[in-house]
């Protein structure tokens, strides 16, 4: 009886080690794989800022229309996960106004399926919008320059 016991004890105990090895796995494992979401994580936000930062720059030199830049802004502002993230409505009021403008305007190929008179009348609303909200989204991008430039790796 004694024989058997101690096989049925040692057999137990090969299974729970095999289990404990398992799960030490599984954890290691899932250690490694949020790691590196961490790290996926913070590589886009990292070319997030530093398109922010890009097209801010560009927008403050007149390089890029204030409108395109509004979008673009807008829209990599929106994908930004950091936990200390400004609600970008209330923060960036002029960029919010211009981007409700021209959000729903035709671009690239789109542009091309519509008649040339309406694409006219779509651009005097855009091109008015940049000149009424031209000092305010000017000064958004330097709130923005002033947040992110130091976080930027160019």
């Amino acid at each position: 009886m004694s024989w058997l016991w101690w096989s049925l004890l040692l057999a137990g105990a090969a299974i729970i080690a095999g289990l404990a090895f398992y799960a030490g796995r599984l954890l290691l494992l899932v250690k490694v794989q949020n790691q590196q979401q961490a790290q996926a994580k913070h590589k886009k936000n990292q070319y997030l800022i530093d398109s922010i930062v890009l097209i801010s720059r560009a927008m403050q030199s007149e390089q890029c229309e204030l409108s395109e830049g509004a979008l673009r802004v807008w829209v990599l502002l929106d994908h930004l996960e950091l936990a200390d993230k400004a609600d970008p409505v209330t923060e960036y009021p002029g960029i919010c106004q211009m981007y409700e403008v021209v959000k729903d305007m035709p671009t690239h190929k789109a542009r091309k399926q519509h008649e040339k008179a309406h694409i006219r009348q779509l651009d005097k609303i855009r091109e008015k919008a940049e000149v009424d909200l031209k000092d305010f989204i000017l000064a958004d991008v330097e709130k923005l320059l002033a947040q992110y430039r130091a976080l930027a790796s160019n």
